[in-house]
């Protein structure tokens, strides 16, 4: 498939997980994990710490803690865990992860083309999800200059 393919898929998804979920919300995890349920996805957010979010929902400790209907995840860890993440998601049988630019490392791709899964790498999820404000402008500029996906 296409980039854009991939990228298609991944938002026909219902349930996303985010990895890399903070409750602090000026941290780009609870950014993105609100960003999806404002748009009307089923949000599962996974740190390693758990509890909950600010409204009550479970913050699960990993991704094999996961209900079954997730089949996509978001990964915005920092490089050193990203592959960790991968790894759990094949456990998992996820079918669809997004590695936000920025949380990848260099076997990080290597790792993701021996998965089996469809992925997208090396790009802003909020560019890609219906943006507004800065990112609509970003998305822009990126279309500009030809490098969005076709």
């Amino acid at each position: 498939m296409s980039e854009k393919e991939n990228i298609d898929a991944f938002f026909s998804q219902q349930h996303i997980a985010v990895a890399g979920y903070s409750r602090d919300p000026k941290k780009f995890g609870a950014q993105v994990f609100e960003m999806l349920k404002i748009r009307g996805y089923n949000v599962y957010p996974v740190n390693p710490a758990g509890g909950q979010t600010p409204d009550g929902g479970i913050v699960y400790p990993a991704l094999g803690e996961l209900p079954g209907e997730v089949k996509a995840a978001v990964i915005l860890t920092k490089p050193a865990i990203t592959n960790q993440v991968i790894k759990e998601a094949v456990k998992k049988k996820l079918s669809l992860l997004w590695v936000q630019q920025m949380s990848d490392n260099k076997e990080t791709l290597p790792l993701l083309e021996q998965s089996g899964l469809t992925y997208i790498t090396k790009r802003c999820i909020f560019m890609y999800a219906n943006p507004g404000g800065f990112h609509k402008f970003h998305r822009w500029l990126v279309s500009l200059f030809g490098r969005f996906p076709k």
